[in-house]
């Protein structure tokens, strides 16, 4: 039985495959296996690893259903290590990434993480998202963040498998899978750690899923966090107020409406907003925070550039708890 299963699912990935392959089987800690799960490719990547002599590498076709889900989920089911690990069909690992991902797992983590090398940058964006994840270095800088973004990025992560199968793996839903699993872990009470060192270099490509497919667009995005946002402790029983009144925060509103969650109020910066309602709940100026809505949980909801230190600030100043009852969702 190996230490680590890496589960790399492919489609179409011909002129990577093998390199990614080899980044894992090249790694300096040997005692692992690789899954690679072929998800319909027609372009022959499957043959592209046929030249490939390690007993260590398997190469079998997707009998779930069809995409990255259904692909992981083989994947899964053939695994036999104490560790998940996921590799995607066009990146690289460096030779130490497995390695000093189990070292950091002594600590007890459930979930570990490394730093990102961008390769193959298509735009700010990307690049702005990966400094961001790449600067949460522990688990409660990644656990006070969870709804911001996808703390962990997908193809760097390894899990213990047995809180793997615990939580069914990756799920088809109408967003993100991935985000969708380490909200999910979260919410257990897994601890998750990131190795600071860039072990992963990870290419941005123009028709990559988070660009085309409507599971990670702002609307599903949205409709995910209203659902995990309900699990907190303090959200289904005393209800929400929404720091922040513009598209962001009212979409999230109607979301968490959906997931029977009571929105009690706004606050907002704009006196043009301040006496509205929105969504059947009250915008209040932000001079009232200290003293409305107190035993309901705060939601930071401003997506402009730097608002979410100053929103923080402003939430901390009136007596909240990041990560407790106050929590940054852009």
């Amino acid at each position: 039985m190996p230490t680590v299963s890496v589960v790399l699912p492919f489609r179409n990935a011909a002129e990577t495959i093998e390199q990614a392959a080899r980044s894992i089987l090249d790694q300096e800690f040997r005692d692992l296996e690789l899954i690679a799960v072929d998800d319909g490719s027609s372009d022959g990547s499957a043959a592209c690893l046929t030249g490939i002599r390690d007993p260590r590498l398997r190469v079998i076709r997707n009998g779930a259903s069809a995409g990255v889900v259904g692909a992981s989920a083989s994947g899964l089911g053939q695994a036999s290590g104490e560790w998940f690990a996921r590799m995607d069909a066009d990146d690289l690992a460096m030779p130490g990434r497995i390695g000093r991902q189990l070292q950091a797992a002594k600590s007890g983590s459930v979930v570990i993480t490394c730093g990102v090398e961008l390769i193959d940058s298509q735009g700010d964006g990307m690049r702005r998202y990966v400094a961001w994840a790449n600067q949460l270095t522990d688990h409660d800088a990644m656990s006070r963040s969870r709804f911001v973004e996808c703390p962990v990025i997908n193809p760097t992560a390894m899990v213990r498998m047995d809180w793997m199968r615990r939580v069914g793996g990756y799920h088809e839903t109408s967003w993100a899978e991935d985000h969708d699993l380490w909200l999910r872990l979260f919410s257990e009470g897994c601890q998750f750690v990131r190795v600071e060192e860039r072990l992963l270099k990870w290419r941005d490509s123009p028709d990559r899923l988070t660009r085309r497919d409507p599971r990670y667009g702002p609307e599903a995005r949205s409709r995910m966090r209203a659902h995990h946002l309900r699990k907190l402790d303090g959200v289904a029983e005393h209800g929400v107020v929404i720091a922040g009144a513009g598209p962001i925060g009212k979409s999230l509103a109607l979301h968490l409406q959906d997931e029977d969650v009571e929105v009690k109020g706004f606050f907002d910066v704009s006196p043009a907003r301040v006496g509205q309602w929105i969504h059947g709940a009250e915008v209040a100026s932000v001079d009232q925070m200290p003293s409305r809505w107190r035993s309901c949980v705060m939601l930071g909801a401003v997506g402009l550039r730097g608002a979410r230190s100053t929103v923080r600030g402003m939430a901390l100043a009136a007596g909240r708890r990041d990560g407790e009852n106050y929590w940054a969702v852009c």
